[in-house]
C-alpha cells in the first residue's frame, strides 16, 4: 500500500533511489554519495509527504539517512535489478591454485 497522502507509488520499505533527473543537478560531492545507492523507504517525515530514506553501507560508503525526502525525487526500483547487482556467487577452493575453466572464463570477460 502507498504511503498515506503520498504522490507516488511508493510504500514503506519499498528499495528505491534517486532519479537521474534529480542527481544531475547536486554539487559533484553528493552525487557521488547517492549515485547508485539503493535505500529503504523507512516512513514519512514528522507527519508530512516527505520520506525518510535508509541508504545502508554500500562500497566503502557510510550508511545515510536523509529527512525529508520528496517522493517525487525517487523511483522505485526493481527486484530483480537489485538481484542483478548482487556480486555472484562463488565456489570455495581447497588449494587456491584452481583454474577456471575456458567457459568460466568466457562468461567473466564475455
Amino acid at each position: 500500500m502507498a504511503l498515506e497522502h503520498s504522490t507516488t507509488k511508493i510504500s514503506q520499505d519499498d528499495k528505491v533511489r534517486f532519479k537521474e533527473e534529480r542527481l544531475s543537478i547536486l554539487a559533484l560531492s553528493d552525487r557521488r554519495r547517492l549515485e547508485g545507492r539503493i535505500g529503504v523507504v523507512q516512513g514519512h517525515w514528522n507527519f508530512t509527504r516527505k520520506l525518510t530514506v535508509y541508504f545502508p553501507e554500500d562500497g566503502g560508503r557510510r550508511e545515510l539517512r536523509i529527512l525529508s525526502v520528496d517522493p517525487r525525487q525517487l523511483e522505485n526500483v526493481a527486484k530483480d535489478l537489485i538481484e542483478a547487482d548482487m556480486a555472484p556467487e562463488t565456489a570455495p577452493t581447497e588449494s587456491g591454485e584452481e583454474r577456471l575453466s575456458q567457459e568460466d572464463m568466457d562468461n567473466m570477460f564475455g
